[in-house]
C-alpha cells in the first residue's frame, strides 16, 4: 500500500427500510423477532444441525431480504448455535427413548 493511502473500511449500512425510520427498530428488537419467527430452528432442522459457511451466507442474506434488519449478525450465529445445541440435545433424547 502506498504511504499516505487510505485503507477501506467496512462500515455497517443503515436499513433503508422504511420502518426502520420509526423510534423503537434496533438491533435488538430485528433479532427478537427474528427469534421468535421459526426461521432459525427451519434453518437448523434443514441442514440437521449441521452447516457450512455458505449455508450461513446463504441464512444471512435470506433474513436481510426478509426484513429483519437493522441486526447484529454476531448475535445471530450466538442465538443459532443455542438453538442447534438443543436441537441436538432433543435428537440426542428421541434417540434414547426409540433404543429403549
Amino acid at each position: 500500500m502506498k504511504s499516505g493511502a487510505k485503507k477501506n473500511q467496512v462500515q455497517e449500512k443503515a436499513c433503508s427500510k422504511a420502518e426502520c425510520k420509526i423510534p423503537g427498530c434496533s438491533k435488538e428488537k430485528s433479532l427478537e423477532k427474528l427469534a421468535k419467527s421459526g426461521k432459525l430452528e427451519e434453518f437448523i432442522k434443514k441442514s440437521n444441525g449441521s452447516w457450512n459457511h455458505q449455508s450461513w451466507l446463504e441464512l444471512c442474506a435470506d433474513i436481510s431480504l426478509e426484513g429483519y434488519e437493522p441486526i447484529d449478525y454476531d448475535q445471530v450465529g450466538v442465538l443459532l448455535e443455542e438453538r442447534k445445541a438443543i436441537y441436538l440435545s432433543n435428537l440426542k433424547q428421541e434417540d434414547v427413548l426409540l433404543t429403549k
